[in-house]
């Protein structure tokens, strides 16, 4: 089950970053992070307003777990303006490498809570192969 909602994850972040590069034609990066950041909210709100019987706070959480709004607007930000340039293909196989390294680092590391799972040379071989069919994929 888990497997199958991380595929539909997938695929909806592909299609997410065309539709993104297709608002890039009509409006600016802050209209598109307006209108992708505005329709979560109302889904939130929706949610919220549906689900919770208890009172919505914002107390409580790390501080740098709001971090990730601004994660999100400069994700949307540089994917539009970037798959305009390169296509959705080569934009979303190279930030690949970008996710797999900033997980390794917080899985090693132990960032955010996380459970640490150190990294192991073992482990590099498939990294390399992995980048090795990224780079396959953006040149062709």
């Amino acid at each position: 089950m888990y497997i199958l909602l991380l595929v539909l994850a997938g695929i909806l972040q592909g299609c997410m970053t065309s539709l993104n590069a297709q608002l890039g034609n009509y409006y600016s990066l802050f209209g598109i992070c307006f209108f992708v950041h505005i329709i979560a909210m109302i889904l939130l709100m929706v949610y919220i307003k549906g689900k919770e019987k208890k009172k919505f706070s914002f107390r409580g959480a790390p501080w740098y777990v709001y971090l990730v709004g601004l994660m999100g607007v400069s994700m949307v930000a540089s994917s539009s303006w970037v798959t305009l340039r390169i296509g959705a293909t080569a934009m979303m196989s190279l930030s690949v490498i970008g996710q797999m390294v900033s997980s390794a680092m917080v899985d090693h590391f132990g960032w955010f809570g996380v459970e640490k799972q150190k990294f192991t040379l073992k482990q590099l071989p498939c990294y390399l192969l992995v980048l090795a069919g990224i780079l396959c994929v953006v040149n062709g």
